[in-house]
């Protein structure tokens, strides 16, 4: 098989303006300089380089190929050296199809073929044809469960979860991206003197120059993120096809990939606070398949992207047969614990205000706000922690500006880790972390923390105990 003729041209255009970009920013050229000879001299350039790419990359459409067979798939390549490999059909865990808006209108798609354990994505044919995309998908999986053409029924998609306009509004005003909180801090850092003095200019304190940027920059993270999330995933589906979850997003990349059920790891509930308040969840699915680049980038993928709870839940339950939900609670010592350790950080930044005042003028007295909203959030990150064993499944719940409630089966169990720190060792208490088998250093562990020691020891051998149980 070969890839699209249209891949041809997309890949030579990309390539000449990915160079023409970097020609304009380098400061070759200014408008100054800028004659008719000049103009004849970019003109002949700009030719001659996309006629050389247009020629490069038919040399690569010419030499590329692929067959996919009940053994694997093989790929040859190859301008000026030949290579040749082939991927055993049973390391592929997903085929996920991508398309920006250009590929839409030009009917292409990116295929990338997903392996378990893999760092990287182990195969990625760009581009093809979108009916040839789709037919990929399906032969491999119809190969996978050792089907051949003749045998193979017509496929029957079941929709399962449509987001409808309501949600998608929902799921874009409560989803406040870290790395954009980040990134605003770190913008604050670098030009929040210069902008408070260009606000101080209009004759507003410091203080009120402080609170005006702070309030500007979360709003600008609020809109960018509510963007996001709404061109991501907007027209979100979710189908069952056979004994996988096939999904499809996005307005303007639109994505469409596949969720094998019986690769599932764990099942993650997530709420943040405005969720949570509103009565909302997402469900998201961790498989052993996903590339550490794509794990970083979205992480376990989101096969409810958002819902109320119990609808959430419902659905958990029809991926994963567990009991009910129930988590118990951490001791109250541990909260005493956390109310120790923000009480001193209070005091640690209560006592840089005093020597930041005797040096630069500062007023520390509102650090003494600190103590009270130390007690209030050493309380709710008390709340937010539980841990439950079910006949099937260990359950873990985390976090109050994202909390997670995770769902392990036993049997995905790697690892059981009794750890016990310093501090920890002082109250008595002790963590059980669950390692499961292929996350990515970019995914969290099921982690039950701060437990009463005995009975984490306890747990360990009980979870130790279902998990023999489970592999019979």
């Amino acid at each position: 098989m070969k890839l699209a003729k249209e891949s041809i041209l997309y890949k030579a255009v990309q390539n000449v303006l990915a160079l023409l970009a970097i020609f304009l920013f380098s400061g070759s050229t200014s408008l100054q300089a800028f004659n008719l000879a000049a103009a004849l001299v970019i003109g002949a350039l700009f030719i001659v380089t996309i006629s050389s790419s247009l020629l490069w990359q038919y040399l690569v459409w010419k030499n590329y190929s692929y067959r996919i067979e009940a053994e694997g798939v093989q790929i040859k390549h190859g301008v000026v050296r030949k290579n040749q490999r082939e991927i055993p059909l049973r390391r592929i865990q997903n085929v996920d199809i991508k398309r920006n808006i250009v590929h839409r209108m030009l009917g292409i798609a990116q295929v990338n073929l997903e392996t378990a354990g893999g760092g990287t994505t182990e195969a990625s044919f760009k581009f093809v044809d979108l009916d040839e995309a789709r037919n990929i998908q399906q032969k491999v999986r119809r190969l996978k469960k050792g089907e051949s053409e003749e045998e193979a029924d017509e496929e029957d998609r079941e929709l399962l979860f449509e987001l409808n306009q309501k949600e998608l509004g929902v799921l874009s005003a409560t989803s406040i991206q870290g790395r954009a909180i980040a990134g605003l801090f770190g913008v604050i850092g670098i030009m929040g003197g210069f902008l408070g003095s260009q606000i101080e200019g209009f004759g507003l304190q410091t203080a009120v120059a402080s609170f005006f940027v702070l309030s500007a920059g979360l709003l600008v993270v609020w809109v960018s993120s509510a963007v996001t999330q709404f061109f991501r995933f907007f027209d979100f589906k979710l189908y069952r096809a056979d004994d996988s979850l096939e999904y499809e997003r996005g307005l303007i990349n639109r994505s469409e990939g596949s969720i094998p059920l019986e690769k599932v790891q764990k099942l993650t509930i997530e709420e943040n606070p405005l969720k949570r308040w509103l009565g909302y969840s997402t469900l998201k699915i961790e498989t052993a398949g996903y590339s550490a680049e794509q794990s970083m980038e979205q992480g376990p993928e989101s096969a409810i992207p958002i819902a109320e709870k119990s609808r959430v839940i419902d659905f958990a339950h029809s991926i994963q047969d567990f009991n009910d939900l129930s988590l118990g609670s951490i001791p109250g010592r541990a909260r005493r614990r956390y109310i120790g350790r923000y009480t001193i950080l209070s005091t640690v930044l209560l006592g840089a205000g005093v020597v930041v005042d005797a040096f630069y003028g500062f007023n520390y007295l509102v650090l003494l706000a600190l103590y009270p909203i130390s007690l209030v959030a050493a309380h709710f990150k008390w709340i937010n922690k539980g841990y439950g064993s079910g006949e099937s499944h260990f359950f873990t719940m985390n976090g109050f500006w994202n909390r997670e409630t995770m769902i392990v089966p036993y049997y995905r169990i790697q690892n059981l880790i009794e750890s016990q720190t310093l501090l920890q060792r002082r109250w008595n208490l002790s963590s059980l972390t669950l390692d499961i088998a292929g996350t990515s250093p970019f995914q969290k562990d099921a982690v039950a923390e701060d437990l009463d020691t005995v009975e984490a020891r306890k747990l360990r051998e009980e979870t130790f105990d279902n998990f023999k149980k489970s592999l019979q």
